[in-house]
């Protein structure tokens, strides 16, 4: 059988391997995220594993699941995903608050203009007044709060995802005096979320301003996932674990050279935050989500991101070079095969379509190389600043979100397309 849930707060990869690790027992066969729909289909064993059993395992992880049926509406969200939002965002508001409250009390003690402004730089070992630590040390721990039941529930499941990782170098960053960072990191990660959280929200309602309803045929279970989706899969496994030994390799290494244990300690810590490839992770769901939408206004449904790869290396808009590329086209009127024998269907007889199809799947294939490029672009650019002690810890964040943000909203320049749909005769 299959149970498809909706679970609140699955924004990134890091939820969907938490949610992977939990529901790993016998009786669970497979399971399917959609990231975009925030949905997970659990294909399972009812004589082994009841429904009750695994919305439970799912509600262990610190994440809120309900079931979510085929023809609910895409943007219906339960009272659990608003409440779980509306709460994040109190927290970051205390956050900020307490923030702005520690920055005037070192400001208004500070020498100088500039200093008041920016502090003492990104080097570790300068002082605070004291009730600006407090105020520092409230921040950080209201920034963190939603997060870390996340992160203890990632530790239990010995998996380190992005919660963990923060509330590591929040807490690095509070241990070598930089308590004004530690609030920082704290802060901008609860707006990150804040900002993931939108953005899903703009591609679910984007969605669902086309087609009012979950999408169909193209993304029922058996649709092929894209090449770029499989290989971001796979780089994401060993991207995270890579990074977060390469930031132990910084803390421990240069030191017993150069002595300088705080500098490079605090360099360490920008490698954690940079070691959730959420960036990479969302910008070709959020693409191919896009892409399948918007086709299907026009008429021309694909069965996942693979056949929209494959048609983008078609020679030209003819059904012989897309049977050349692997690529199995069917007018919906003349239909002759079984729709899971088939690629692409076409709603209307137009002599058109296959050129717009054809066209539409180069453009897609190129917004998902371009988020691609930017997300891997970003992380290896602040990676090497992070070495050279070239960035600050607050920017790698800030970074890191402007690029997950970035991602998805140039993956939503999809849905606009620029040949309207022809009636159909």
């Amino acid at each position: 059988m299959i149970l498809r849930l909706h679970v609140a707060g699955m924004d990134c990869a890091d939820e969907a391997a938490l949610i992977r690790r939990a529901l790993n027992r016998p009786g669970i066969t497979g399971l399917n995220f959609d990231l975009v729909g925030r949905r997970v289909d659990v294909t399972y064993d009812p004589s082994l594993v009841p429904a009750p059993a695994i919305l439970a395992a799912v509600a262990d992880t610190g994440l809120v699941a309900h079931t979510h049926d085929a023809g609910d509406v895409v943007g219906d969200d339960h009272h659990d995903h608003h409440h779980h939002h509306d709460t994040a965002k109190w927290w970051a508001a205390a956050s900020l608050a307490c923030f702005a409250a520690g920055w005037i009390i070192d400001a208004a003690a500070a020498e100088t203009w500039s200093e008041a402004l920016f502090g003492h730089g990104s080097e570790p070992g300068h002082s605070h007044q004291g009730p600006a630590v407090v105020a520092y040390a409230l921040s950080a721990v209201t920034g963190l709060a939603p997060m870390i039941p996340r992160a203890i529930a990632s530790l239990r499941y010995l998996h380190l995802d992005m919660h963990v990782l923060v509330c590591l170098s929040a807490i690095g960053a509070a241990a070598i005096g930089q308590w004004a960072e530690a609030a920082a990191v704290a802060f901008l990660f609860a707006v990150a979320h804040l900002m993931e959280a939108w953005s899903i929200d703009r591609a679910r309602h984007a969605v669902a301003d086309l087609v009012g309803h979950e999408p169909g045929w193209g993304e029922e279970r058996g649709h092929e996932p894209a090449g770029a989706e499989r290989w971001i899969e796979k780089f994401a496994a060993v991207y995270t674990p890579v990074v977060t030994f390469a930031a132990l390799a910084v803390a421990l290494g240069p030191p017993l050279v150069d002595g300088r244990w705080e500098t490079w300690f605090y360099r360490g810590l920008i490698f954690l935050v940079l070691g959730c490839p959420c960036a990479l992770v969302i910008s070709t769901p959020v693409t191919v989500v896009a892409a399948l939408t918007s086709a299907a206004r026009r008429g021309v449904l694909f069965k996942g991101g693979a056949p929209l790869e494959r048609a983008a290396l078609a020679s030209a808009p003819t059904a012989e070079a897309l049977a050349s590329a692997g690529v199995i086209v069917q007018c919906r009127t003349t239909a002759t095969m079984p729709l899971d024998q088939v690629d692409v269907v076409l709603t209307c007889d137009h002599p058109e379509d296959l050129e717009f199809l054809v066209a539409h799947a180069r453009r897609a294939v190129g917004v998902i190389r371009q988020n691609v490029t930017l997300a891997l672009v970003t992380k290896a650019a602040f990676l090497i600043s992070a070495l050279l002690g070239a960035s600050p810890l607050w920017l790698a964040v800030l970074a890191d979100t402007g690029a997950t943000v970035a991602v998805t909203l140039n993956g939503l320049r999809l849905l606009r397309t620029s040949v309207p749909a022809p009636p159909c005769p």
